[in-house]
This record gives structure tokens, sequence and C-alpha cells, in this order.
């Protein structure tokens, strides 16, 4: 779908101080939010844009900069400037719920596509986040996640075998919810969690898994949950779409108290010191 030419008869009032760009990009930031202008509408290129305004293309290009900056529009190489889809706000990095149980909150649903579930050797960095020694085993799962039937995130989960017997039998298709089978069904709740968001890009696998372009931005979470005892149940990496993703964190402080933060490293196969 495009945006029809017609509909920019009258946009620029250029008898006011307002700057020309100014008054395009709220009038286009008008119709995103309204509705007018759907997610995947194709603009105009720049220089139909110009003849139809009457403007340099350094007005346009201004305009339209700016709402890529806001997440409004996207341009997409060798096809034009998109509008966005609006990005979903998460909570996962402040609250001890999984996607499921966030997207719930929304009003949303989510689907799961299992690529592999199975027990085997854990990893030295994996064994160091879930206190496992060598050769004991883990439970693999892989799924990719769609948020109302598109893909929005590809996680890679570990669990300790010995606390979950049983489960790489389980079939986690579907809507089935990793944390609720981990509650209902094992006893194991989870009452706290360290969890870390990187910025990334797509790699071909990620980039096909996730419909996005190769090298495309991705919102990386990376999360090792505890159990009751205070002992390591689970460690995931999560890839989460940049263009449809935003994570949200409510921050309260007490009086002279400020939050802390810190810069941390991150080894070649890519787990945080």
């Amino acid at each position: 779908m495009s945006i029809h030419m017609d509909m920019l008869e009258v946009v620029l009032d250029h008898s006011t101080p307002i700057p020309l760009y100014y008054q395009f990009k709220q009038w286009l930031s008008s119709r995103i939010f309204s509705g007018e202008l759907a997610p995947g509408t194709r603009l105009p290129d720049e220089f139909e844009l110009c003849e139809r305004l009457g403007v340099s293309r350094g007005v346009v290009r201004q305009a339209l900069t700016e709402l890529c900056y806001e997440g409004l529009v996207h341009r997409q190489r060798g096809r034009g400037t998109f509008v966005s889809a609006p990005k979903t706000a998460e909570g996962l990095i402040s609250g001890l719920g999984g996607l499921a149980d966030d997207a719930a909150l929304r009003g949303q649903k989510v689907q799961s596509r299992v690529l592999v579930l199975r027990e085997a050797p854990v990893t030295d960095s994996v064994g160091k986040r879930l206190n496992l020694t060598p050769g004991e085993l883990v439970v693999e799962l892989e799924r990719v996640r769609r948020l109302d039937g598109e893909p929005h995130v590809l996680t890679m989960t570990y669990l300790p075998a010995s606390m979950v017997p049983g489960l790489a039998q389980r079939d986690l298709n579907g809507s089935a919810s990793l944390y609720q089978v981990l509650r209902e069904d094992f006893g194991l709740p989870i009452i706290s969690s360290l969890r870390r968001v990187e910025a990334a890009t797509a790699s071909v696998r990620e980039a096909r898994l996730l419909k996005v372009e190769r090298g495309g931005p991705l919102l990386v979470l990376r999360s090792t949950s505890y159990t009751t005892g205070r002992r390591p149940l689970e460690y995931f990496i999560a890839f989460h779409r940049g263009d449809r993703s935003a994570f949200e964190v409510d921050l309260s402080s007490p009086a002279g108290n400020a939050s802390r933060f810190e810069q941390v490293s991150v080894t070649q196969d890519g787990f945080v010191r």
C-alpha cells in the first residue's frame, strides 16, 4: 500500500514562520498516529514529495530523517520509505514474568515453534551461570516466538536436566508457557533474575528466522533466573527484533540512593563477564 499523492494537496503553509519541514513532519505524524497511514504504507520518493509540496529536497529529507529517529517510519534500501509498525513496550527486564505472561498483560497472543528440544552436556559458559559441573546435562530449548502471528523473538533456553526430568519430551509448541510448566508441573517458580540488554545485529540465521534483513538491529536479552533456595534454574538468550521491541523499566529510588550503572564486557562467545 502507498500514500495517494492527492492527500498532499494542502499540507504546507508558506506564510507562517513555522519551518516547512516541521509542518510536513507533523502532518505525517498525525496521520500515522490516527491510523490513516497504516503500518507498511509506502511513502512517495523524495523527488515526488518535493514536486508535490513545492519544497527543496532538504525539507523533505529532514522531516523523514526525524520521523526515522522517532521510529514512525523506516527506510528499506532499494524499496523506499515505509510507515513503521508500533513497537511492543516489554517489561521483561523489570519483572519476573516470561514473554507469555508479559504479552497476556497487553492482550497479545504468543505462539511458539520449537526448533531444538533435547538434553545435552552443559558447556563451560552455561555451566558457570547454572552452577553445573562439566558433563552434567541441561535441557536445551530453542524457539521462535510470534506475537499476534509475527516473528518477534528467537530464544535459546538452558535448564538443569536434573531439576526438570522429562521436560525434553514435552510439547512446548503453540501457546505453551515454559514458566507455567515450571511452576505448576515441577513446583519451580522463578523467584529472582539477573537480566541484561545488549544491542546486536542479525546474523544470516537470525534474519531468516525472524524475517528481518541481515545486519538488521536486534535487542539481545540475557537472563539467569533462580528458584527457591537461590538455586539457578534457567539461563536464556533472547534475540528480539529491534524494529518491533522496546524494553520498558519502571524505576524508583529512595531519597539520596542513586541508581547504579555499570559497564560490562562481552566475551567472544557472546556471554557477559
